[in-house]
């Protein structure tokens, strides 16, 4: 099996695939910079477990990051773990991704996996949007090149800035139920807030996006929180789970030297 990681800020995500590519584990744990590698092991190993997966059978590993100081850490946890080899997502990692970005070596490796499935499925131009604690826009032309990207701030970063920052907003989640666009209350008002501006902003970028890609632009919505901003867009999109997972699986196969 290949082990899938996905280090984001507030969470990894974890993904193991078959012989045959399929998406069998799906887990996560908390990013925590502070825990060892030893740590990170029993960690990796007790949650796939509980979904019924050995990591003795795990035969080779991939990482993408976006948080440096977890990197190293990660891959020293899988080696300890599965003894096997481990491939981090960077320059010199063969992605058959045409990027053209004022510098393609610092382009987030989030976006570089979410863009090579994107291409793969050859409907294009497309536009990935991947939700986390960032919302990311993956912009790619007919050819299928990655030409430009958006970030913006995630839906719990704003409820979490609303919290710290207004005295009397209260701390929410935004799985309470919803009950419309206008709150009757200030928990409802934040969460109409969040999910609707959201929401909105979404449904701005995938028009003005439009303008510059074509009419003919394919729309994916991806990432943890995209399940949550999805009921409330306009716009046509196709969400696709564990994206940046699946992109990795593909950029495995392009660097792999031995099966999994």
């Amino acid at each position: 099996m290949l082990l899938a990681i996905n280090i984001q800020n507030s969470a990894i995500t974890l993904g193991c695939f078959d012989r045959q590519g399929n998406l069998c584990v799906v887990s996560h744990i908390a990013s925590e910079t502070r825990q060892t590698a030893e740590q990170y092991a029993c960690g990796i190993d007790s949650v796939l477990r509980l979904r019924g997966c050995d990591a003795g059978k795990i035969s080779g590993a991939i990482i993408c990051s976006v948080v440096p100081a977890l990197s190293g850490v990660l891959r020293e946890a899988v080696e300890i773990l599965c003894r096997c080899e481990v491939v981090n997502v960077s320059s010199g990692v063969k992605t058959g991704l045409s990027i053209r970005m004022d510098n393609p070596r610092v382009v987030g490796s989030d976006l570089v996996c979410v863009a090579v499935e994107a291409a793969a499925k050859k409907q294009l131009p497309a536009l990935v949007i991947d939700m986390n604690t960032a919302v990311t826009f993956t912009a790619l032309d007919e050819s299928g090149a990655l030409v430009g990207s958006i970030i913006a701030p995630g839906m719990r970063i704003g409820l979490e800035s609303l919290h710290t920052k207004a005295a009397q907003l209260p701390s929410i989640g935004l799985t309470r139920p919803h009950t419309g666009l206008l709150g009757k209350n200030t928990m409802d008002a934040m969460a109409s807030g969040m999910l609707n501006g959201t929401a909105s902003m979404i449904d701005g970028m995938i028009g003005r996006c439009r303008d510059q890609l074509g009419d003919n632009l394919t729309v994916y919505l991806t990432g943890t929180d995209a399940e949550l901003a999805a009921p409330y867009l306009t716009e046509t999109v196709r969400h696709v789970d564990d994206m940046v997972l699946y992109g990795l699986h593909r950029i495995w196969m392009k660097n792999k030297r031995r099966e999994i």
